[in-house]
């Protein structure tokens, strides 16, 4: 009666994930609650990996208290995740199944690791299963943790787990689509060239609008020179040869090609350096910028 309780309740939470529609900035906290019905945990983490660095960004449903303890945890992670594809979350290891640390390490064995030394066990974490979702240079992590004793993730908690991830994957691919089709023509840029400055994406908006490199300069209030010093920098900084190029590559590109969505969306999440807070798309920050 209990297993049917905890199913029930599982479907139920499946079927508000996909009542709520989110969106990339929404999806974590209904991932949260998905895992929470799936499998009793301490924290819930929603990740996403960029595989050629093996950098993260990170949510977590609860978070330590201590955020100084919380950055060396952070670092202390990048440092020793390569010691253990379960780890670095390697999507091949992965596969489709969800996976736990005592399907690798004995108690005894997870005690003696760097990474349970440095990263967890200063916190008090120990038990963990996590399942990842593969995209375009990146890799989307869901992980459940326990605190040191209690038990291991159990057999069905596990088979829950694998059958959320396909339920997360295809609401993932959703949620994407949704916040690129409502995305404003600046915040896009944000995402598809992250290292153009404030005045290269103002410039390179104009440009998708078809406006000439003087029009550019009357509507920005500034130099003819300048403009056409920006125009280089977008297009070498895009890869295009011409306006067409650039205008193509700011209506058609993907936003997410060059960075995973959590390194410039906006919000606060964890990262090895510790928190970082990326700004809205349209705050001064990011709006505008020096000539």
């Amino acid at each position: 009666m209990q297993l049917d309780t905890v199913h029930n309740r599982f479907e139920r939470r499946l079927i508000d994930l996909y009542a709520a529609e989110p969106d990339l900035h929404t999806l974590p906290r209904e991932v949260f609650e998905c895992v929470d019905a799936a499998a009793a945990n301490d924290m819930v983490a929603y990740a996403e990996f960029h595989l050629d660095s093996s950098e993260f960004r990170a949510e977590f449903s609860r978070i330590d208290p201590d955020p100084e303890r919380r950055a060396r945890a952070a670092a202390a992670f990048l440092q020793h995740s390569r010691s253990h594809p379960f780890w670095s979350k390697d999507p091949a290891f992965f596969g489709e199944r969800a996976l736990r640390e005592s399907d690798f390490f004995s108690d005894e064995e997870f005690m003696a690791l760097p990474i349970a030394q440095e990263a967890f066990l200063p916190s008090g974490a120990h038990r963990q299963i996590a399942f990842v979702i593969v995209h375009e240079g990146y890799a989307l992590s869901v992980s459940a943790h326990r605190a040191l004793g209690a038990p291991a993730f159990s057999d069905a908690e596990r088979d829950r787990l694998e059958e959320l991830r396909a339920h997360v994957a295809r609401v993932y691919r959703h949620a994407l689509e949704r916040s690129v089709r409502e995305m404003p023509p600046m915040e896009r840029l944000i995402h598809l060239c992250p290292d153009l400055t404030p005045r290269q994406r103002d410039v390179a908006r104009w440009i998708a609008d078809g406006k000439s490199n003087e029009a550019i300069a009357q509507l920005l209030g500034i130099r003819l020179d300048t403009v056409k010093s920006h125009v280089r920098q977008v297009f070498e900084k895009l890869g295009v040869d011409d306006r067409l190029g650039a205008a193509l590559a700011v209506h058609r590109r993907p936003p997410f090609t060059r960075l995973p969505p959590m390194w410039t969306l906006p919000g606060s999440r964890w990262s090895p350096a510790g928190l970082r807070t990326n700004a809205t798309a349209g705050s001064p920050a990011t709006a505008s910028g020096k000539d």
